[in-house]
């Protein structure tokens, strides 16, 4: 759990740009007070997954089916290390210990206030250059995340694969759009996020089911 993980101290830099990333982020929030909050990325989600599961058949039914609650609390955890790195390096600094991230999750199973533990200057890198080192660093914590998940029901490689370069892709456009450098279009995604399985439910613009149509 997260009391286990050892945070550095926050300098007084860290909690402002936590401040800052909060106000740009639609749904997370962002501290960096050097106290670890529940839960780890490392977790075991069996428990998280039931969570969601439940939620979703509270609001679609009892066929919701299981292993949609799987492929979210994966999405959830890759978007939690991707929208921390990819934030920090919108603000010309990065995350001290990716995989020390720790965070809480509201009571509907989503991800509410992630703690950043302490960050770094990256004085001397440009935006493009900020991101891009954050990319590396959210995949060297998320590629082996993503592989060693436990999810509610058989999950392919190149799923798990889509997922993490889906969630980065998502962290780095609301990044750059948050400082103006806006992109056209909507990417079509490599993961599918499995929400047309939910009764009432369809794929989402940026299925990649579409496209095989």
């Amino acid at each position: 759990m997260g009391d286990t993980h050892r945070l550095v101290a926050a300098s007084p830099e860290a909690g402002e740009a936590a401040t800052v990333m909060s106000a740009r982020h639609a749904w997370l929030r962002f501290r960096s007070e050097g106290h670890p909050l529940p839960t780890c990325l490392d977790d075991d989600p069996r428990a998280w997954q039931q969570h969601v599961l439940a939620d979703h058949r509270v609001w679609y039914g009892p066929d919701a089916a299981p292993q949609v609650s799987g492929v979210f609390v994966l999405q959830y955890l890759l978007q939690v290390a991707a929208h921390s790195a990819a934030g920090a390096a919108g603000l010309g600094m990065r995350v001290s210990r990716l995989d020390d991230l720790t965070f809480e999750i509201s009571r509907n199973g989503v991800p509410r206030v992630v703690e950043l533990g302490d960050l770094e200057s990256l004085a001397g890198l440009g935006p493009e250059e900020s991101l891009a080192l954050a990319e590396r660093e959210y995949r060297a914590v998320a590629e082996p995340l993503a592989g060693a998940y436990v999810s509610t029901r058989p999950m392919s490689s190149q799923q798990r694969r889509g997922m993490v370069a889906d969630m980065w892709a998502e962290a780095a456009r609301a990044v750059r759009m948050a400082g103006g450098r806006f992109t056209v279009g909507e990417t079509r995604r490599s993961s599918c996020c499995l929400i047309y399985a939910l009764p009432g439910c369809v794929a989402c613009a940026g299925c990649p089911r579409l496209a095989r149509r």
